[in-house]
Protein backbone atom coordinates (compact mmCIF):
# COMPACT_ATOMS: atom_id res chain seq x y z
CA UNK A 1 0.00 0.00 0.00
CA UNK A 2 2.51 2.13 0.71
CA UNK A 3 4.66 1.34 -2.45
CA UNK A 4 1.18 2.52 -4.67
CA UNK A 5 0.93 6.02 -2.19
CA UNK A 6 4.54 6.81 -3.08
CA UNK A 7 4.08 5.76 -7.00
CA UNK A 8 1.18 8.01 -7.07
CA UNK A 9 2.39 11.20 -5.55
CA UNK A 10 5.67 10.67 -8.15
CA UNK A 11 3.40 10.68 -11.04
CA UNK A 12 1.58 13.67 -9.57
CA UNK A 13 4.78 15.51 -9.19
CA UNK A 14 5.92 14.48 -13.08
CA UNK A 15 2.86 15.97 -14.03
CA UNK A 16 3.19 19.45 -12.56
CA UNK A 17 6.69 19.52 -13.68
CA UNK A 18 5.09 18.96 -17.13
CA UNK A 19 2.28 21.30 -16.96
CA UNK A 20 4.98 24.32 -15.79
CA UNK A 21 7.19 23.21 -18.47
CA UNK A 22 4.27 23.90 -20.77
CA UNK A 23 3.34 27.11 -19.64
CA UNK A 24 7.03 28.71 -19.30
CA UNK A 25 7.73 31.39 -21.76
CA UNK A 26 9.07 30.27 -24.70
CA UNK A 27 11.92 33.47 -24.93
CA UNK A 28 14.44 32.86 -22.37
CA UNK A 29 17.78 34.66 -21.70
CA UNK A 30 20.86 34.42 -23.41
CA UNK A 31 24.14 33.78 -21.02
CA UNK A 32 27.95 33.91 -22.68
CA UNK A 33 29.92 30.77 -22.38
CA UNK A 34 33.50 30.33 -23.12
CA UNK A 35 34.12 28.95 -26.22
CA UNK A 36 30.89 28.29 -26.73
CA UNK A 37 29.29 31.93 -27.41
CA UNK A 38 26.06 33.13 -27.21
CA UNK A 39 23.86 30.52 -25.99
CA UNK A 40 20.01 30.25 -25.00
CA UNK A 41 19.81 29.37 -21.02
CA UNK A 42 16.96 27.01 -21.64
CA UNK A 43 17.48 25.59 -24.86
CA UNK A 44 21.25 25.61 -24.79
CA UNK A 45 21.53 26.26 -28.33
CA UNK A 46 24.32 28.36 -29.49
CA UNK A 47 23.45 32.07 -31.20
CA UNK A 48 26.59 32.77 -32.72
CA UNK A 49 26.44 35.58 -35.25
CA UNK A 50 26.86 34.30 -38.87
CA UNK A 51 29.11 37.08 -39.85
CA UNK A 52 31.17 40.02 -38.05
CA UNK A 53 28.68 42.75 -39.66
CA UNK A 54 25.98 40.71 -37.16
CA UNK A 55 28.66 40.20 -34.18
CA UNK A 56 28.79 44.15 -34.54
CA UNK A 57 25.20 44.78 -33.93
CA UNK A 58 24.77 42.45 -31.27
CA UNK A 59 27.80 43.94 -29.39
CA UNK A 60 26.45 47.35 -29.99
CA UNK A 61 22.88 46.07 -28.40
CA UNK A 62 24.56 45.43 -25.09
CA UNK A 63 26.24 48.32 -25.42
CA UNK A 64 23.61 50.20 -25.69
CA UNK A 65 21.55 48.64 -22.98
CA UNK A 66 24.98 49.19 -20.66
CA UNK A 67 25.77 45.33 -20.27
CA UNK A 68 29.33 46.05 -20.13
CA UNK A 69 30.82 42.43 -19.51
CA UNK A 70 28.32 41.17 -22.17
CA UNK A 71 29.28 43.65 -24.54
CA UNK A 72 32.84 43.11 -23.80
CA UNK A 73 32.40 39.29 -24.73
CA UNK A 74 30.87 40.34 -27.64
CA UNK A 75 33.43 42.60 -29.18
CA UNK A 76 36.17 40.34 -28.16
CA UNK A 77 34.20 37.44 -30.06
CA UNK A 78 34.22 39.57 -32.98
CA UNK A 79 37.60 40.25 -32.83
CA UNK A 80 38.99 36.37 -32.23
CA UNK A 81 36.31 34.86 -35.01
CA UNK A 82 37.10 37.74 -37.10
CA UNK A 83 40.25 39.41 -36.90
CA UNK A 84 40.65 40.69 -40.65
CA UNK A 85 37.08 42.28 -40.90
CA UNK A 86 36.24 45.75 -41.03
CA UNK A 87 34.83 45.54 -38.08
CA UNK A 88 37.65 44.31 -35.83
CA UNK A 89 39.16 47.63 -35.64
CA UNK A 90 36.11 48.99 -34.32
CA UNK A 91 35.60 46.27 -31.98
CA UNK A 92 39.48 46.26 -30.70
CA UNK A 93 38.49 49.62 -29.39
CA UNK A 94 35.31 48.92 -27.97
CA UNK A 95 37.07 46.35 -25.74
CA UNK A 96 38.98 48.98 -24.27
CA UNK A 97 35.91 51.16 -23.91
CA UNK A 98 33.48 48.42 -21.82
CA UNK A 99 37.15 47.33 -19.47
CA UNK A 100 36.98 51.43 -18.91
CA UNK A 101 33.50 50.94 -17.94
CA UNK A 102 33.96 48.19 -15.52
CA UNK A 103 36.79 50.29 -13.80
CA UNK A 104 39.11 48.00 -15.13
CA UNK A 105 41.67 50.79 -16.56
CA UNK A 106 45.52 48.83 -16.44
CA UNK A 107 43.23 46.04 -19.26
CA UNK A 108 41.94 48.91 -21.05
CA UNK A 109 45.22 50.40 -21.86
CA UNK A 110 46.62 47.46 -22.95
CA UNK A 111 43.49 46.72 -24.98
CA UNK A 112 43.78 50.32 -26.65
CA UNK A 113 47.76 49.65 -27.70
CA UNK A 114 46.39 46.59 -29.52
CA UNK A 115 44.58 49.16 -31.48
CA UNK A 116 47.63 50.95 -32.59
CA UNK A 117 49.59 47.82 -33.22
CA UNK A 118 47.05 45.83 -34.92
CA UNK A 119 45.02 48.32 -36.62
CA UNK A 120 47.07 51.36 -37.44
CA UNK A 121 45.42 52.44 -40.35
CA UNK A 122 41.70 52.63 -38.48
CA UNK A 123 40.23 55.37 -37.37
CA UNK A 124 39.92 54.20 -33.80
CA UNK A 125 44.01 54.53 -34.25
CA UNK A 126 44.18 58.38 -32.58
CA UNK A 127 41.16 57.92 -30.21
CA UNK A 128 42.39 54.67 -28.90
CA UNK A 129 46.18 57.56 -28.01
CA UNK A 130 43.39 60.13 -26.49
CA UNK A 131 42.18 56.96 -24.40
CA UNK A 132 46.00 55.63 -23.13
CA UNK A 133 46.10 59.17 -22.30
CA UNK A 134 43.38 59.78 -20.08
CA UNK A 135 44.21 56.31 -18.65
CA UNK A 136 47.56 57.48 -17.59
CA UNK A 137 45.86 60.78 -16.36
CA UNK A 138 43.72 58.46 -13.68
CA UNK A 139 46.63 57.23 -12.45
CA UNK A 140 48.99 60.39 -12.16
CA UNK A 141 46.14 61.53 -9.98
CA UNK A 142 45.81 58.27 -7.87
CA UNK A 143 43.06 56.52 -9.50
CA UNK A 144 43.38 52.81 -7.82
CA UNK A 145 43.48 49.52 -9.31
CA UNK A 146 41.73 46.73 -8.22
CA UNK A 147 42.91 43.26 -7.46
CA UNK A 148 40.82 40.62 -6.11
CA UNK A 149 38.08 43.69 -5.43
CA UNK A 150 40.98 45.21 -3.20
CA UNK A 151 41.56 48.59 -4.17
CA UNK A 152 45.71 49.57 -4.43
CA UNK A 153 47.18 52.74 -5.29
CA UNK A 154 48.65 53.12 -9.29
CA UNK A 155 52.30 52.83 -8.99
CA UNK A 156 54.10 55.74 -10.49
CA UNK A 157 55.84 53.82 -12.69
CA UNK A 158 52.89 52.08 -14.11
CA UNK A 159 52.03 56.00 -14.96
CA UNK A 160 55.07 56.59 -16.43
CA UNK A 161 55.03 53.19 -18.72
CA UNK A 162 51.56 54.62 -20.13
CA UNK A 163 53.05 58.03 -20.64
CA UNK A 164 55.75 56.28 -22.89
CA UNK A 165 53.61 54.17 -24.52
CA UNK A 166 51.60 57.21 -25.96
CA UNK A 167 54.69 58.82 -26.68
CA UNK A 168 56.49 55.60 -28.56
CA UNK A 169 52.87 55.29 -30.51
CA UNK A 170 53.28 59.06 -31.92
CA UNK A 171 56.29 60.40 -31.45
CA UNK A 172 55.13 63.98 -32.63
CA UNK A 173 51.82 63.49 -32.13
CA UNK A 174 49.73 65.89 -29.88
CA UNK A 175 50.21 64.00 -26.53
CA UNK A 176 53.93 63.50 -27.28
CA UNK A 177 54.77 66.63 -25.19
CA UNK A 178 51.82 66.28 -22.38
CA UNK A 179 52.38 62.65 -21.85
CA UNK A 180 56.63 64.15 -21.47
CA UNK A 181 55.46 66.87 -18.62
CA UNK A 182 52.98 64.46 -16.92
CA UNK A 183 55.94 61.68 -16.52
CA UNK A 184 58.10 64.61 -15.24
CA UNK A 185 54.82 65.15 -12.72
CA UNK A 186 54.81 61.33 -11.65
CA UNK A 187 58.64 61.82 -10.66
CA UNK A 188 57.98 64.66 -8.91
CA UNK A 189 55.26 62.41 -6.88
CA UNK A 190 58.48 60.10 -6.24
CA UNK A 191 60.97 62.39 -5.63
CA UNK A 192 62.78 61.24 -8.20
CA UNK A 193 64.12 65.19 -9.14
CA UNK A 194 66.24 64.26 -11.71
CA UNK A 195 64.14 61.95 -13.53
CA UNK A 196 61.32 64.54 -13.43
CA UNK A 197 63.66 67.07 -14.72
CA UNK A 198 64.76 65.33 -17.75
CA UNK A 199 61.70 64.67 -18.78
CA UNK A 200 60.49 68.08 -18.90
CA UNK A 201 63.68 68.57 -20.95
CA UNK A 202 62.76 66.34 -23.55
CA UNK A 203 59.84 68.80 -23.88
CA UNK A 204 62.42 72.29 -24.50
CA UNK A 205 65.03 69.24 -26.36
CA UNK A 206 62.40 68.13 -28.82
CA UNK A 207 59.36 70.54 -29.03
CA UNK A 208 60.24 73.98 -28.30
CA UNK A 209 57.90 75.52 -29.84
CA UNK A 210 55.04 73.71 -28.10
CA UNK A 211 52.78 75.74 -25.85
CA UNK A 212 53.70 73.85 -23.23
CA UNK A 213 57.24 74.86 -23.11
CA UNK A 214 57.28 77.73 -20.92
CA UNK A 215 55.58 74.53 -17.88
CA UNK A 216 58.46 72.58 -18.41
CA UNK A 217 61.10 75.59 -18.21
CA UNK A 218 59.01 76.52 -15.09
CA UNK A 219 58.83 73.06 -13.35
CA UNK A 220 62.32 72.88 -13.78
CA UNK A 221 63.30 75.63 -11.76
CA UNK A 222 60.58 74.13 -9.10
CA UNK A 223 61.49 70.86 -9.29
CA UNK A 224 65.10 72.16 -8.13
CA UNK A 225 63.51 73.82 -5.74
CA UNK A 226 61.14 71.16 -3.92
CA UNK A 227 65.02 69.30 -3.87
CA UNK A 228 66.41 71.95 -2.00
CA UNK A 229 64.59 71.36 0.65
CA UNK A 230 65.28 67.86 1.34
CA UNK A 231 68.05 67.06 3.93
CA UNK A 232 69.86 64.63 1.31
CA UNK A 233 70.20 67.59 -0.99
CA UNK A 234 73.35 70.18 -0.99
CA UNK A 235 72.99 73.31 -1.51
CA UNK A 236 74.32 72.64 -5.54
CA UNK A 237 70.07 72.10 -6.22
CA UNK A 238 68.74 75.47 -4.70
CA UNK A 239 71.81 77.47 -7.51
CA UNK A 240 70.03 75.09 -10.09
CA UNK A 241 66.48 76.06 -8.95
CA UNK A 242 67.67 79.95 -9.59
CA UNK A 243 69.52 79.13 -12.96
CA UNK A 244 65.97 77.51 -13.79
CA UNK A 245 63.84 80.34 -12.67
CA UNK A 246 65.67 82.61 -14.41
CA UNK A 247 65.96 80.90 -17.59
CA UNK A 248 62.40 81.06 -17.62
CA UNK A 249 61.94 84.79 -16.81
CA UNK A 250 64.97 85.21 -19.58
CA UNK A 251 62.70 83.61 -22.15
CA UNK A 252 59.12 83.62 -20.88
CA UNK A 253 59.30 87.45 -19.34
CA UNK A 254 55.63 88.39 -19.79
CA UNK A 255 54.35 84.75 -18.27
CA UNK A 256 51.73 84.74 -15.92
CA UNK A 257 54.32 83.02 -13.35
CA UNK A 258 56.97 86.02 -13.99
CA UNK A 259 56.05 87.21 -10.44
CA UNK A 260 56.32 83.78 -8.56
CA UNK A 261 59.15 82.76 -10.52
CA UNK A 262 60.79 86.28 -8.99
CA UNK A 263 60.02 85.23 -5.43
CA UNK A 264 61.33 81.84 -5.29
CA UNK A 265 64.25 83.38 -6.68
CA UNK A 266 64.16 85.70 -3.46
CA UNK A 267 62.78 82.81 -1.39
CA UNK A 268 66.56 80.72 -2.70
CA UNK A 269 68.92 83.35 -2.57
CA UNK A 270 67.80 83.88 1.43
CA UNK A 271 67.82 79.80 1.65
CA UNK A 272 71.52 80.11 0.21
CA UNK A 273 72.64 82.90 2.40
CA UNK A 274 71.07 81.25 5.75
CA UNK A 275 72.26 77.58 4.58
CA UNK A 276 76.18 78.62 3.99
CA UNK A 277 75.67 80.69 6.93
CA UNK A 278 74.47 77.72 9.36
CA UNK A 279 77.40 75.46 7.43
CA UNK A 280 79.73 77.54 8.56
CA UNK A 281 78.69 78.29 12.46
CA UNK A 282 78.56 74.12 12.33
CA UNK A 283 82.75 73.99 11.47
CA UNK A 284 83.30 76.85 13.16
CA UNK A 285 81.64 74.83 16.07
CA UNK A 286 83.84 71.86 15.23
CA UNK A 287 87.05 73.97 15.34
CA UNK A 288 87.52 73.71 11.16
CA UNK A 289 88.21 77.29 10.81
CA UNK A 290 89.26 77.23 7.27
CA UNK A 291 85.82 75.44 6.42
CA UNK A 292 84.57 77.91 8.44
CA UNK A 293 85.86 80.67 7.35
CA UNK A 294 85.12 79.64 3.02
CA UNK A 295 81.08 79.40 4.22
CA UNK A 296 81.00 82.65 5.75
CA UNK A 297 82.96 83.95 2.94
CA UNK A 298 80.20 82.36 0.87
CA UNK A 299 77.67 84.40 2.59
CA UNK A 300 79.43 87.53 2.06
CA UNK A 301 79.27 86.87 -1.60
CA UNK A 302 76.03 85.77 -1.93
CA UNK A 303 74.52 88.91 -0.50
CA UNK A 304 76.62 91.61 0.90
CA UNK A 305 73.80 93.31 2.12
CA UNK A 306 72.19 90.88 4.08
CA UNK A 307 71.79 90.41 8.22
CA UNK A 308 73.74 87.56 8.18
CA UNK A 309 76.86 88.64 6.18
CA UNK A 310 77.56 91.39 8.52
CA UNK A 311 77.89 88.51 11.14
CA UNK A 312 79.60 86.80 9.02
CA UNK A 313 82.06 89.78 8.18
CA UNK A 314 82.46 89.76 12.07
CA UNK A 315 83.95 85.52 11.74
CA UNK A 316 85.56 86.12 9.40
CA UNK A 317 87.59 88.99 11.17
CA UNK A 318 88.14 86.24 14.18
CA UNK A 319 88.67 83.19 12.16
CA UNK A 320 91.69 84.95 10.03
CA UNK A 321 94.38 84.87 12.76
CA UNK A 322 93.35 81.78 14.30
CA UNK A 323 94.14 80.03 10.67
CA UNK A 324 97.29 82.57 10.28
CA UNK A 325 98.42 81.20 13.75
CA UNK A 326 97.73 77.92 12.48
CA UNK A 327 99.55 78.13 9.34
CA UNK A 328 102.19 79.85 9.88
CA UNK A 329 102.07 82.20 7.49
CA UNK A 330 99.41 85.46 6.23
CA UNK A 331 95.90 84.20 4.98
CA UNK A 332 96.10 86.41 1.77
CA UNK A 333 92.97 84.26 -0.01
CA UNK A 334 90.74 81.35 1.25
CA UNK A 335 92.64 79.01 3.37
CA UNK A 336 91.56 76.23 0.69
CA UNK A 337 91.34 75.76 -2.74
CA UNK A 338 88.15 73.69 -2.86
CA UNK A 339 84.70 74.39 -0.71
CA UNK A 340 84.88 71.33 1.64
CA UNK A 341 81.51 69.19 1.66
CA UNK A 342 78.13 70.28 3.64
CA UNK A 343 78.19 68.30 6.45
CA UNK A 344 75.74 65.22 6.68
CA UNK A 345 71.99 65.55 7.63
CA UNK A 346 71.01 66.09 11.13
CA UNK A 347 74.67 67.20 11.73
CA UNK A 348 73.98 71.17 11.10
CA UNK A 349 72.70 73.32 13.80
CA UNK A 350 69.45 73.25 12.50
CA UNK A 351 67.14 73.49 9.44
CA UNK A 352 66.81 75.19 6.29
CA UNK A 353 63.96 78.11 6.35
CA UNK A 354 60.97 76.32 5.64
CA UNK A 355 59.49 76.39 1.75
CA UNK A 356 57.13 78.52 0.15
CA UNK A 357 53.33 77.19 -1.71
CA UNK A 358 53.36 77.24 -4.89
CA UNK A 359 54.41 75.28 -7.94
CA UNK A 360 52.58 72.11 -8.79
CA UNK A 361 52.50 69.99 -5.89
CA UNK A 362 51.69 66.63 -5.70
CA UNK A 363 48.24 65.42 -7.04
CA UNK A 364 45.56 64.28 -4.93
CA UNK A 365 42.11 64.88 -7.02
CA UNK A 366 40.68 62.48 -9.34
CA UNK A 367 39.98 64.10 -12.76
CA UNK A 368 36.68 62.89 -14.41
CA UNK A 369 37.74 60.93 -17.47
CA UNK A 370 35.43 61.70 -20.79
CA UNK A 371 32.64 59.58 -20.92
CA UNK A 372 33.76 56.50 -23.38
CA UNK A 373 29.61 56.35 -24.68
CA UNK A 374 30.02 59.85 -25.29
CA UNK A 375 32.49 59.38 -28.27
CA UNK A 376 31.02 58.40 -31.59
CA UNK A 377 31.63 55.30 -33.48
CA UNK A 378 32.69 56.63 -36.86
CA UNK A 379 34.60 59.81 -36.19
CA UNK A 380 37.38 60.91 -33.50
CA UNK A 381 37.05 63.37 -31.57
CA UNK A 382 38.78 66.70 -30.35
CA UNK A 383 41.08 66.17 -27.28
CA UNK A 384 40.19 66.73 -23.59
CA UNK A 385 39.16 70.60 -23.08
CA UNK A 386 42.29 71.78 -21.40
CA UNK A 387 42.24 72.58 -17.20
CA UNK A 388 42.47 75.27 -15.30
CA UNK A 389 44.77 75.35 -12.30
CA UNK A 390 48.05 72.76 -12.78
CA UNK A 391 47.01 70.82 -9.74
CA UNK A 392 45.48 68.41 -12.26
CA UNK A 393 47.04 65.89 -14.82
CA UNK A 394 47.97 68.21 -17.59
CA UNK A 395 45.82 67.68 -20.77
CA UNK A 396 46.48 68.99 -24.02
CA UNK A 397 47.15 72.07 -25.08
CA UNK A 398 46.47 73.53 -28.13
CA UNK A 399 48.81 75.49 -30.40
Amino acid sequence: MRNITQLMKLHGLTLLVLIGALSWPATAALVWRPGEGWVSESSGTTLAASDAKEQLQLARQFEAKEIWKDAFQAYKALVRKWPLSTAAGEAQFKMGLMQEKLGEFWPAYQAYQKVVKKYPNSQYFDLALERQFSIGNLYLAGEPRKIWKIPLLPSMDKTCEIYDTVIKNAPYGKYAAPSYFNMGRARENQHKWTEAIAAYNMILDKYPNDPLADDAQYQIGYAWYRASSEPDYDQSAARKAIEGFQDYLTNYPNSEKATQAKEYITSLDSRQVQGSFNVAKFYEQQKNYKAAYIYYNDVVQLNPDSTQAKEAKARLDTLKPLIEQADGKPLTDTPVVSKPAQPSPGAGPGPLPTDIPGGLEPINDVPTLPDPNAMPASTPTAPPAESGPMDTPLPVKEG
